[in-house]
């Protein structure tokens, strides 16, 4: 009798415990948009970018400058609304040849639940017209991005290039 209360005491000790919910670092978070960088002259060589300085619009601090890549990872705003990221590419950042464009990102967002543990993420979808907008405000240097390429309207994830640059 006293080993049937004893099992049943430990198994009932033991119901309330639970799988630890940590999120896995692997498991897909929000993703950020895939830009690749093609040679405009032969446009299926990849080209590397020299100094290229990206600042988020409204931010003071640069997001980052990629130098010898030619391929980088750019945060979106996270919304279920309309949604609009700008950025400021600033090629040959510090140089003599430095070339400022702008690139306006239109889009909307939704939530997706990941898993108890990692809540939800933003996943979103380049809006049908006019879903990347390039300009320059300065006339005399010219647009150094000579054209763009969107591979895919869905950003769910990181692992496919979303935009192609040619330059």
């Amino acid at each position: 009798m006293k080993k049937i209360f004893l099992l049943l005491f430990i198994g009932f000790a033991f119901s309330g415990c639970e799988k630890d919910d940590i999120c896995d670092p692997n498991t897909p978070t929000t993703p950020r948009l895939i830009i690749e960088f093609y040679d405009d002259a032969n446009p299926t060589v990849l080209k590397n970018v020299v100094n290229l300085k990206a600042n988020a619009e409204g931010e003071t601090d640069t997001l980052n400058v990629f130098n010898g890549v030619s391929k980088i990872a750019l945060p979106l705003k996270t919304g279920t609304t309309d949604l609009v990221t700008k950025y400021s590419f600033v090629l040959n950042s510090g140089g003599t040849t430095e070339n400022k464009d702008f690139f306006e990102i239109n889009y909307t967002g939704k939530n997706v639940y990941v898993s108890r543990a990692c809540g939800y993420k933003n996943v979103f979808t380049l809006r049908d017209t006019n879903p990347i907008i390039d300009s320059d405000n300065t006339i005399p240097d010219g647009k150094w991005i000579k054209g763009i390429n969107i591979e895919t309207n869905a950003i769910e994830n990181e692992n496919e290039t979303h935009v192609k640059i040619y330059f």
